[in-house]
């Protein structure tokens, strides 16, 4: 690889590490939000999947797929949302053997306190950081993931 190259690369792996770090404050700001808000023992694994349901239940398998986890690890996840009273399962109306995953009123208030708390944490960032930066940030990122479905094989998206 060229010099060029080895710069290109430190740069991609600078951006990969500053778009980690971004995602990794912008879930602990919610959940620390959550916490404050009585919405307590949530995590990053546990919220991915507690934001994935639908009022009507989701399964299992449909949850690890779009969470990119394991039924298994899935379903971990789920128990552990259950016993802290944000999910309740329920049989599925069209699959026998199928159970549903859906939100408790808990997990449906903590759903909306979280859908309040990603606006005032957009409400903040445009006010630090100015509308035509959000704009311009949002349109790279865009432009980013383009880029990269464009050169990623299809299984690895």
């Amino acid at each position: 690889m060229d010099a060029l190259g080895v710069a290109h690369a430190e740069l991609t792996e600078r951006l990969a590490d500053a778009m980690r770090a971004g995602s990794r404050a912008y879930v602990a700001a919610v959940i620390r939000a959550l916490d404050e808000q009585g919405f307590a023992g949530l995590t990053p694994a546990t919220l991915s999947v507690l934001t994935r349901l639908e009022p009507e239940g989701v399964q299992t398998v449909t949850l690890a797929r779009v969470t990119a986890r394991t039924k298994q690890a899935t379903g971990k996840l789920v128990e552990e949302l259950e016993a802290q009273g944000y999910v309740e399962r329920a049989p599925d109306p069209l699959d026998r053997r199928g159970r549903l995953v859906r939100p408790t009123t808990k997990g449906a208030e903590a759903l909306r306190a979280g859908a309040r708390i990603k606006g005032e944490l957009a409400e903040r960032a445009y006010a630090d950081m100015g509308t035509e930066a959000m704009e311009r940030l949002y349109a790279d990122l865009e432009a980013l993931e383009r880029a990269l479905v464009r050169t990623s094989p299809p299984d690895t998206l």
